[in-house]
């Protein structure tokens, strides 16, 4: 799976990561070296995000039923607690700087692609 800004006509990332299998093996990689180029991590039902542990910056979006953006934390910094936006069904933690190189702003629509 891939996640893309439709509104913007670009990809957020084109492997998509989930916690639902091997999520311990797959925060561990994340936690030590950060989300790689490419993959973005999508948690679903989400009431907020916390970096504790994490060694690197991430960029975040929270998007609602709709999916679209409704809120978005631009390189959110290690060892922090960000709370969900209210009507978020999830979120998507991305590499940092990904939100600026992909132009995504609130209110852009978020397509999740089955691959």
């Amino acid at each position: 799976m891939s996640a893309r800004n439709i509104t913007r006509h670009t990809m957020l990332g084109d492997t998509l990561l989930t916690l639902t299998s091997n999520f311990q093996k797959t925060l561990r990689h994340i936690n030590n070296n950060g989300i790689p180029n490419g993959c973005v991590l999508w948690i679903s039902p989400c009431s907020g995000i916390y970096t504790v542990g994490m060694k690197n910056p991430v960029d975040i979006i929270f998007i609602d039923k709709d999916r679209k953006i409704i809120k978005m934390l631009k390189n959110f910094p290690p060892d922090c607690f960000a709370d969900s936006a209210s009507g978020a069904i999830g979120a998507l933690e991305l590499p940092p700087n990904t939100l600026a190189e992909t132009y995504s702003h609130t209110g852009d629509t978020i397509e999740l692609v089955p691959g």
